[in-house]
């Protein structure tokens, strides 16, 4: 498979399980590292005009591809990945800095970026994992904050290559979530943070990371939580009162350490991770009455 114009990188038949934190995933027609944003735009409207299959890859951290691939192309931003910070301002509350992130930032790379300047109102992030793009799209947080909270405007690219920007009452970010139009990708964004301590900022990211450390699966691969959190209740509370923690099913595991976590014990495929969903969907409907929904998304074809 070969582009027109492109000066990027492309993969072809790579596995995708190499490029995703569950360590699963069948090959991709061809990984695409576009150079620059033109070239993400040439490559669009390429993959438009040939009516190829596509999605976005980030860090692959909220994802579960099947066994059999996914057939055409997966876009990567890791070479578009800059971090700078535009300008600072004084208002009520302190003083005020405006980043430009682009989306194939990793998040942590962005929260290193704000403690080493200082800067406040993003710690919530710490240790979530996967790229700023990822995090725009899922509005990544914890109960501590979101990124929404501190975006003021993202851009977006359209499938035929137009650049379009929200701002963030356009985004309309909500939990798990942001209005996203069907096919479009996250370019960058711009965030506002607040002058704080350094010393400050610095011991509340360790306590949170010790936080995260002590309560869930650290180390092994996962791709964060699985289901969604329904309304005044943690999904995880209700996966282990169904009497579901530990359970196998191949070489994919409900975690011993956090019930919403399902971990790749080192053999797993993605029809064993399947497979405990649905055994949690299942149980849990019927124990509490609930429908958990799936908060990592699921691509691919079956092998």
């Amino acid at each position: 498979m070969k582009f027109t114009d492109l000066r990027g990188e492309v993969k072809l038949n790579e596995p995708l399980s190499s490029h995703t934190s569950f360590r699963i995933g069948g090959p991709v027609d061809a990984l695409v590292y576009p150079a620059d944003k033109q070239d993400v735009i040439v490559l669009l409207k390429e993959i438009k005009n040939r009516g190829l299959n596509y999605f976005f890859l980030g860090g692959g951290t909220n994802l579960l591809v099947r066994d059999g691939g996914f057939r055409g192309v997966a876009v990567s931003l890791a070479r578009i990945a800059s971090i700078s910070l535009d300008r600072e301002y004084r208002s009520v509350g302190g003083t005020f800095a405006v980043l430009h992130v682009q989306a194939g930032a990793p998040l942590q790379r962005l929260l290193n970026f704000s403690v080493e300047n200082g800067l406040t109102g993003l710690e919530f992030a710490t240790g979530i994992p996967g790229t700023v793009g990822g995090a725009v799209c899922m509005n990544a947080g914890t109960t501590d904050g979101e990124l929404g909270d501190i975006t003021d405007s993202v851009t977006l690219i359209s499938p035929d290559g137009r650049l379009i920007t929200k701002s963030r009452e356009e985004m309309g970010f909500g939990y798990r979530t942001a209005k996203i139009p069907g096919g479009h990708l996250v370019l960058e964004a711009t965030i506002t943070l607040r002058r704080g301590a350094e010393e400050k900022i610095k011991n509340r990211v360790k306590e949170l990371m010790d936080k995260r450390k002590q309560h869930q699966p650290w180390g092994m691969p996962s791709a964060g939580s699985v289901f969604k959190n329904p309304q005044d209740v943690a999904a995880g509370q209700l996966i282990e009162s169904s009497g579901l923690k530990g359970k196998t099913v191949g070489g994919a595991q409900i975690s011993e350490k956090h019930a919403n976590f399902i971990v790749n014990l080192g053999s797993a495929k993605a029809a064993d991770v399947l497979a405990l969903m649905e055994m949690v969907k299942e149980k849990v409907l019927a124990v509490h009455n609930v429908r958990l929904e799936p908060e990592i998304k699921i691509i691919g074809e079956d092998a």
